[in-house]
């Protein structure tokens, strides 16, 4: 009786919700958020991140509040959008990772590469101009990262933005690396 009680009050709240209710919207967020929590700190092993995909997570609830009512078990479409959430961030992160390794093998030229007629100073010329075409906030973060070796969250603190801000500025500015250090660019 108990649980068939919880699914009628929770139904309710759905219901309240898709009629744009933000006090059921915020007790539905209140009812299932730790559990988001720790499902999400379990795998990212990060609060902040974490937290993030809390945010993301209730802002997509937000956003279809009002399909909502066609979903059967709202725990189970929460569940499903934050193992989504969280396996798009692992990817992210994992592919990050990944551009950070090719741009590290693309400071080794190869020395086919040196037989086209590039030298380690023409290199470094090439390097600093695509340095120098970054944005502020993208240099600021790509130097901080590379010379000081310092994490997301460290470079957050020192700029005074959020983690991710700093991780989309790392990824525009190692994308935008990769492209102009491309050996197929640089030798068009």
């Amino acid at each position: 009786m108990y649980k068939e009680n919880c699914y009628q009050e929770e139904l309710r709240l759905v219901e309240l919700m898709a009629s744009d209710s933000e006090y059921a919207f915020q007790l539905l967020y209140n009812r299932h958020h730790n559990r988001i929590y720790r499902l999400a700190l379990r795998y990212l092993k990060s609060t902040f991140i974490a937290q993030e995909v809390v945010q993301e997570v209730f802002l997509k609830l937000w956003l279809h509040r009002k399909s909502m009512m066609e979903v059967r078990s709202l725990e189970g479409w929460l569940v499903t959008v934050s193992k989504n959430n969280i396996l798009n961030k692992i990817r992210k992160i994992a592919n990050e990772w990944k551009a950070i390794d090719q741009l590290a093998h693309t400071q080794v030229l190869e020395d086919n590469s040196m037989q086209d007629g590039i030298t380690d100073a023409d290199y470094q010329l090439l390097l600093n101009d695509a340095l120098k075409s970054l944005s502020v906030k993208q240099l600021q973060v790509f130097t901080l990262a590379r010379t000081e070796n310092l994490s997301y969250v460290q470079i957050a603190e020192h700029l005074n933005i959020s983690p991710l801000t700093v991780k989309t500025h790392m990824s525009r500015a190692l994308s935008h690396l990769r492209d102009v250090l491309n050996p197929n660019h640089i030798f068009s």
